[in-house]
């Protein structure tokens, strides 16, 4: 099957990127214009059916990844027909700065330059690039491009874990400390200051992403403090602290969803072994269905988070393509299951994704993602090519 050559024509529903509807309990998502994602206008129209999200996400926060490669991804997800470049900006390093990172935390505000300086700091001190971080006018520059291919971006930023150059910004800048326990990129989600610092910072990129007509904004919120001794989820549960968490999430949601933006997550962290007693989740969530857990890690199950109202897009982790780890090929791309999730079957979800980890950021060199470009765009090509005929 993975010889056959692309499709020329795709089908009308993968040739344009969509905008969520706020009719969540219709099941049905509307397409918006990506000629527009820049602007900050939004334009909408029919189409059939509820699949529509094709996703390719990159983990471009453990690597820094420069506009040239990032344009190669999303050159190779458009030729794909897949809807959306996902760019994980903030994921352990934080790889893009604002041209304005002035905060206001607690009364106090840190300047641009002390809060763009202790990003870059913590950036050095995850895992040191000749560049470390996108600018903005870089960034429009993506955004723009992704555009005139018919492809939108999502931008993730993971909180509250995998946060360390922020985390590590936090700490600096507030003399607070913000981490959970000995978690080196988890905030304390009790803690006002470490929540408020990691709050304002987000405002600023929802905000700015909402300008650009991005329609989707993942927050991350997987696998907690489990760098600390041990999984964090189980602990938060034991602990009484799950309901901090879901606080939280629902917050982060609420800013998310204030901004005409829908927020995505990815899903270990909601309903944690179907722990229903500690509150509840904002269903406007869209599940990205990565694990169903390992042992001594009970994650909910696929059918669990949809029977709670959650839309789930397929982001199987047997098909990860990770920097320094195991990766997807093209023979497995053709394999892909849209309906197959990790744990369970799913008849409805509303999209797939595949990732492209930078686990060890630099085994393959400071390439700036020219590697990783290469070697997986003919793997993005069949997993496009599969989710069209098997869809």
């Amino acid at each position: 099957m993975y010889h056959k050559e692309v499709r020329v024509v795709k089908r009308f529903k993968r040739a344009m990127p969509i905008l969520l509807s706020a009719a969540m309990a219709a099941s049905m998502l509307l397409p918006a214009a990506a000629a527009n994602q820049g602007s900050g206008e939004t334009t909408t129209t029919a189409t059939e059916g509820s699949y529509d999200k094709s996703i390719v996400m990159v983990d471009a926060g453990r690597k820094y990844f420069s506009v040239d490669s990032l344009k190669s991804i999303i050159d190779s997800a458009s030729s794909a027909g897949m809807h959306y470049v996902m760019l994980g900006l903030g994921n352990d390093g934080m790889r893009f700065l604002l041209d304005d990172m002035t905060l206001t935390v607690g009364g106090t505000t840190y300047t641009d330059k002390q809060v763009s300086d202790a990003i870059h700091a913590g950036n050095e001190a995850y895992s040191d690039f000749e560049v470390d971080e996108l600018t903005e006018a870089e960034m429009n520059e993506i955004l723009s491009y992704a555009a005139t291919k018919g492809v939108e971006i999502v931008p993730l930023i993971n909180t509250p874990g995998h946060m360390d150059s922020i985390l590590d910004a936090a700490e600096a800048l507030t003399g607070v400390d913000c981490a959970y326990g000995t978690s080196q990129r988890t905030i304390d989600i009790t803690n006002e200051t470490a929540t408020s610092f990691t709050k304002a910072f987000l405002q600023k990129y929802i905000t700015y992403f909402a300008s650009k007509g991005c329609t989707l904004f993942n927050m991350g919120v997987d696998e907690y403090a489990n760098d600390a001794g041990g999984m964090g989820f189980p602990k938060l549960v034991a602990n009484g602290q799950y309901d901090d968490f879901i606080k939280y999430v629902n917050e982060v949601s609420a800013m998310v969803k204030e901004a005409g933006m829908t927020p995505m997550a990815f899903n270990d962290g909601i309903y944690y072994d179907n722990t229903t007693d500690q509150g509840t989740f904002d269903q406007d969530i869209i599940i990205c269905y990565w694990s169903s857990g390992w042992w001594g890690y009970d994650v909910a199950k696929p059918a669990f988070l949809a029977e709670q109202g959650h839309q789930l897009v397929n982001t199987h982790g047997d098909w990860y393509w990770i920097v320094g780890g195991n990766k997807c090929t093209v023979d497995k791309a053709s394999q892909f299951d849209i309906n197959n999730f990790m744990g369970g079957t799913i008849e409805d979800p509303v999209g797939a994704m595949f990732c492209i980890w930078c686990d060890m950021a630099d085994s393959d060199g400071p390439d700036e993602g020219t590697a990783v470009v290469g070697k997986t765009a003919p793997i993005i090509s069949l997993f496009g090519q599969t989710l069209d005929e098997k869809c």
